[in-house]
Parts: C-alpha cells; structure tokens; sequence
C-alpha cells in the first residue's frame, strides 16, 4: 500500500510551525537565563555554527546548550563534581584527578604566559581560534577544559608546540 504525502506546500507549513514552536520554547529557556549562562550559549552557538569546528566541538556545545537551557531534565543534578568527592574515589582515580587538576592548572598558567609573550588579549585569541572571549576566560579560570583539538588550535595560534601547553 503506497503511503500518502503532503502536498510540499503543506509540509514546508508544518515544518515551519514546529521550527517556531521549537524555537519559541528555547528563547523562553534562554531569557530565563543569567547573563553569565546566555554568555555561554551564545559562545556554544558561535562552535555550532562555525565551519572550522570538528562534529565533536559542535556535539560537545549543543550538549551545553542543552544542559544549560533545559537543566530540569536532570533535575537540577548534572553530575558528581570531582571537587566534592571526598571518600568517593578509589585511590587511582584520586591520583589520577589530582594529576588532571594539576595538569589544568599548569595549562591555564601556560596559556596566559603564551598570550602574554604574544601580546594578546583573551578577546584577540578567541577571534583567532573562532571561539568566543567568555570561552577562553573559562580555560584561563579553569572553570573547562579544553579539548585536544581546541589545544592545537592555541597552539597555532600562538605558534607553540601543544604538548607546550597541555603535555601530551
């Protein structure tokens, strides 16, 4: 039995409703926001959107976006954070979080060094690696971590070797 279509007309309106609703859903979500979350969205937005960002970078920030507009599907808990796990972890994990935390601290002071041998501004760097300034302070403040590739790019940026900034 041969399945009976909308007309194209008809399927682009219906498409078109669910895009506005979608999209009226998540403006609501998003003014709801604190400037320092809408901030972020909107740096998230920018990696989506940019043709130079691998599909892990822009599935990494619409799993922000989505976490940061819709917190009420995990109800308010996003996770154990590794700062207040005190008897959780086993004694390798510990050391290796230890190491991972020493290891960003020494990334954030690298990458301010860097900048500071080049003369840049965290806004200047972002533009060159096409991020937004608010991501770059969240490195520099450890507030994430940057990925492998968001490191090379740094790295090229700032014409340093990687493992200069993050060891490999």
């Amino acid at each position: 039995m041969k399945k009976k279509s909308l007309p194209r007309n008809r399927q682009t309106i219906d498409g078109n409703r669910i895009a506005s609703d979608v999209f009226a859903k998540m403006i609501r979500a998003f003014q709801e926001c604190s400037d320092e979350i809408q901030a972020a969205v909107y740096d998230m937005a920018d990696i989506v959107n940019s043709t130079a960002a691998a599909q892990d970078e822009k599935d990494a920030a619409l799993a922000t976006i989505e976490e940061a507009l819709f917190p009420s599907r995990h109800a308010g808990d996003y996770g154990v954070d590794l700062e207040n796990t005190d008897g959780m972890l086993n004694k390798q994990e510990k050391e290796a979080d230890d190491e991972l935390q020493a290891e960003e601290a020494s990334f954030a002071d690298r990458l301010q060094a860097a900048m500071d041998r080049r003369g840049l501004t965290q806004r200047d760097l972002a533009q060159r690696i096409g991020v937004g300034q608010s991501a770059i302070s969240m490195m520099l403040n450890r507030q994430c971590r940057p990925q492998r590739r968001t490191v090379a790019k740094f790295a090229k940026a700032l014409k340093v070797p990687a493992g200069e900034l993050w060891s490999e």
